[in-house]
């Protein structure tokens, strides 16, 4: 797990003693190495995209699919009608999105999109903007 904030990175270690929580934030993870070298299937993210910088947001996404298994995704919570990633950004980077679903019963109701690359992964999230039109 990826926390910047301290104390929410205590709390996770307390609910999770066998899981690693690496306090950093998230727009380094391109930087790191994992422990085990291991790709991950997924990144889970209720991260506030629409209120950050673009070019921090795409720090983000690139960094997490350079840890992401090829058909990895980012399923990512947003308090939005629409994805939190506006779509030429989606393009620069190769990857596209897919409207999971929306939950009325969170206060504000919560939309989750999954965030895939549009191709095979070829070694890096830094695509050409080629390829079929993407969502969101």
């Amino acid at each position: 797990m990826i926390e910047y904030g301290s104390e929410f990175a205590t709390l996770l270690e307390s609910y999770h003693p066998t899981a690693t929580v690496i306090r950093m934030d998230a727009a380094r993870l391109s930087r790191i190495e994992l422990q085990t070298g291991a790709r991950a299937g997924a990144v889970i993210s209720g991260l506030p995209l629409l209120s950050m910088p673009t070019c921090k947001v795409m720090r983000i996404l690139d960094g997490a699919f350079r840890h992401l298994a090829p058909g990895g995704g980012v399923c990512q919570f947003a308090y939005a009608a629409r994805c939190p990633v506006a779509r030429p950004f989606l393009d620069r980077l190769g990857l596209r999105s897919i409207f999971i679903g929306r939950t009325m019963l969170n206060a504000p109701p919560a939309s989750v999109y999954r965030i895939c690359r549009r191709r095979p992964w070829m070694g890096s999230a830094q695509g050409d903007g080629a390829g079929p039109a993407s969502t969101g």
